[in-house]
């Protein structure tokens, strides 16, 4: 147990600051712009799968299907 007390003493004065330079319209800010550069890959991989999708039955069937 002596080892997790120094650990946490070690530790307190490093989360301390960064609690107190960090303020929650920075954090929300920052949560946003995860989600929105995730929404956009997520978005760029459907619409990568449906175009190879659109290209492989082109070139299998010969016809274009949307």
């Amino acid at each position: 147990m002596e080892g997790a007390e120094n650990l946490a003493n070690l530790i307190k004065p490093l989360s301390d600051a960064l609690v107190a330079s960090i303020t929650p319209a920075q954090l929300i800010t920052i949560l946003a712009g995860i989600v929105g550069v995730g929404m956009t890959f997520v978005l760029m991989w459907f619409g990568a799968r449906k175009l190879r999708q659109i290209f492989t039955n082109a070139v299998t069937k010969g016809k274009i299907k949307f």
